[in-house]
């Protein structure tokens, strides 16, 4: 047997033994069958290796998220240069979108986390624009939040992901009931 994985074989059941998922006679007979009678010291370490791959998923996903806050925060903060921070979310953004091409980001689930970080990002950059250039303008504030809906939606249906159609579908409803009640 590859000797990799009858190292991850044995890390799981050692983790079932630690987290009392199997009897620990079961565990230990398991243990003593794919070590062939040998050391158990084979395995490092005794978490397991899903657990860690997990882990490693939360800090990506978390460094992400807290990226796109930062960014987006810094938009309303730092009112002093619009151009700067509108700039700044956008590279962000498109850098979000071009990760997602990536194999590797793909492989271990982090694309569609950045899909959403990034649709929210071009959200917040319509609206600061729409606070810098056109403030009393209702009617462009609705086509712009018109457009994003139009475009998570188009993405949603493009991208076969359900809840960039719902909330594109969603939005453009909320809209429409405001324009009838509005009017």
């Amino acid at each position: 047997m590859n000797p990799q994985r009858k190292r991850m074989i044995i890390s799981e059941i050692k983790y079932w033994k630690q987290n009392k998922l199997l009897p620990e006679h079961y565990c230990d007979f398991l243990i003593t069958l794919y070590t062939q009678g040998g050391d158990e010291k084979v395995v490092k370490s005794t978490e397991a290796i899903l657990v860690k791959e997990k882990k490693k998923l939360n800090r990506i996903i978390s460094m992400f998220s807290i990226l796109a806050v930062i960014v987006s925060g810094a938009m309303f903060v730092f009112v002093q240069y619009p151009e700067l921070t509108i700039t700044l979310a956008a590279v962000v953004s498109f850098l979000f979108l071009l990760l997602t091409i990536s194999k590797s980001i793909i492989k271990i689930g982090v694309a569609p986390v950045l899909y959403i970080l990034a649709s929210l990002m071009l959200l917040l950059m319509s609206l600061k624009l729409w606070v810098i250039f056109f403030e009393g303008h209702t009617m462009l504030l609705i086509g712009l939040l018109i457009l994003n809906c139009a475009l998570w939606l188009f993405a949603g249906r493009m991208l076969k992901l359900q809840y960039f159609t719902i909330s594109g579908s969603a939005g453009l409803l909320l809209i429409i009931v405001f324009l009838f009640v509005s009017f």
